[in-house]
């Protein structure tokens, strides 16, 4: 998957790169009204190349990766929502159940969200003006 964006703003050896979201209507959004007005996305990346703010770079990430973090993210959040609720309805009836799939939510997605930051490699590319 490559995107292009713009560096947005450096901070100490991190610099934010401001880059469009694809539509998943085919860029016509006014038809299927799905989509946000605002496509854009904001990355938080490692300054390795000297990026300063306006310069324009190509984000770069493997297919593969990016479906199986997906997958695996969807699956794990799945599954920790089902078995807190589970829990949470042994444990003390309806209410209990709804609390523990919340919280087995919440759980999940701190879990996937440490991991996913730190396995994720995108490669940035400079491009020229």
């Amino acid at each position: 998957m490559e995107k292009t964006g713009i560096v947005i703003s450096s901070k100490n050896e991190y610099v934010e790169v401001s880059v469009t979201r694809d539509s998943a209507c085919g860029d016509s959004c006014a038809a299927c009204g799905l989509c946000s007005n605002s496509r854009e996305m904001r990355v938080t990346l490692k300054n390795t190349l000297g990026l300063k703010p306006g310069d324009k770079v190509r984000l770069i990430s493997d297919d593969k990766k990016v479906i199986r973090h997906s997958a695996t993210g969807y699956l794990s959040l799945t599954a920790l929502l089902i078995a807190g609720g589970v829990l949470g309805g042994v444990l003390g009836g309806d209410w209990a159940a709804f609390l523990g799939a919340i919280l087995g939510l919440f759980v999940g997605i701190r879990i996937l969200r440490m991991f996913f930051t730190k396995s994720m490699e995108i490669t940035v590319k400079k491009l020229e003006d």
